[in-house]
């Protein structure tokens, strides 16, 4: 799959305010919409989106199938499948044995699989070079920190979002190799980890969907691991609250993997700064079930009004139809729009392409 495709995400006018470093974009109202330095696709994203591109190229004729959704943004999702890709939800990539053939092309999305569906397919094709596996280096990186501490005897415990295809991968590699494996979607489910462990209670008191073993966990060092798009600060705080608080339940070490990935710590960085310079509003754009999307609008919205879109058509001058996370639900809001001279805000995704936001900036030009 040597051809290279053209990127069809991408748009000069995002490439201009990348080359020349433009934050600040003054609208005709007198209000301004402020940027952040990083924008678009992060490299995992871009490298992933380019290898399916130059694949759906090379093959024109072939039937082409993308094991889940390459990324979680639907503008892009929906553009492979228009040119022809077979994309299978996440709840039938079984199925993928009995509806294609092992002559087709399979394309392993950036998240990774499930260790025992990887060996599965790879066994299935007629030859290696049928699977493009598109999976982040960063995620490769974790899958690595969980076979050097499995290899070592230790636990993984898991910093991740349950049910999401990176933390089924991560946990799959982990319950396969290591003796014992927790999952922990946040700090507060560290410390009802803690509690469950013995002496101070049964382990029952845990969800036991997120362990594997539990009953050897206080028996063996401890290794903690992340999904690359949590929020960096909460994967450090859980990993202080289990160096500090976990020395009773347990008879060995506690390491925190390097694990965190740079793309994500700088964009939640940038997201800091921008949110710190008290915007009116913040608008924040991506896929509703993108992980490091939804940590850019849990950062926000403790500083500002903050509208979670997932499209740019979400938006109008007198409405904008946007997502609330907690409540798992959209919402309608009217007079969002905070008279001049005020400053707007845009976060993105770091699956979000330039061309979705090129026609965010574009629409608010046009409304605000």
């Amino acid at each position: 799959m040597s051809t290279s495709a053209a990127n069809p995400f991408s748009d000069p006018y995002i490439d201009k305010l990348r080359a020349q470093g433009q934050s600040i974009i003054e609208l005709a109202s007198g209000r301004h919409i402020a940027l952040p330095t990083s924008l678009g696709f992060c490299h995992g994203v871009r490298h992933a989106v380019q290898l399916l591109a130059n694949t759906v190229a090379a093959a024109p004729q072939r039937d082409i199938w993308l094991l889940g959704a390459m990324i979680h943004n639907p503008a892009v999702n929906n553009y492979f499948v228009e040119q022809g890709v077979k994309m299978l939800d996440d709840n039938e990539l079984d199925t993928v044995f009995t509806r294609a053939k092992p002559s087709d092309i399979f394309v392993i999305p950036a998240f990774g699989l499930d260790c025992a569906l990887d060996e599965r397919l790879r066994a299935f094709v007629q030859s290696p070079g049928q699977i493009v596996d598109s999976t982040c280096p960063f995620v490769r990186r974790v899958w690595q920190a969980v076979e050097k501490a499995a290899g070592n005897g230790a636990a993984i415990v898991i910093h991740g979002k349950p049910g999401h295809q990176e933390t089924i991968g991560i946990w799959s590699r982990a319950s396969k190799a290591a003796p014992a494996v927790a999952l922990v979607p946040s700090p507060a489910a560290a410390r009802q980890l803690l509690d469950a462990l013995p002496p101070a209670a049964p382990a029952a008191a845990y969800p036991s969907a997120w362990l594997a073993n539990a009953e050897r966990l206080s028996h063996c060092d401890w290794v903690l691991v992340n999904q690359t798009t949590m929020l960096c600060r909460e994967t450090e705080e859980v990993a202080a609250l289990l160096a500090s608080t976990g020395g009773d339940k347990r008879h060995g070490t506690f390491t925190m993997a390097n694990t965190i990935c740079s793309a994500t710590r700088a964009r939640q960085a940038e997201a800091e700064k921008l949110c710190a310079q008290a915007h009116e509003v913040i608008l924040v754009l991506g896929g509703i079930n993108s992980s490091n999307t939804t940590q850019l609008y849990r950062l926000a919205s403790k500083h500002s009004k903050t509208y979670y879109l997932q499209t740019p058509d979400d938006l109008h001058s007198h409405a904008i139809h946007h997502y609330l996370p907690n409540e798992q639900q959209w919402c309608d809001s009217s007079e969002w729009l905070p008279p001049p001279p005020a400053t707007i805000g845009i976060l993105v995704g770091a699956s979000c392409p330039d061309s979705e936001i090129a026609a965010l900036i574009r629409r608010l030009q046009a409304c605000a």
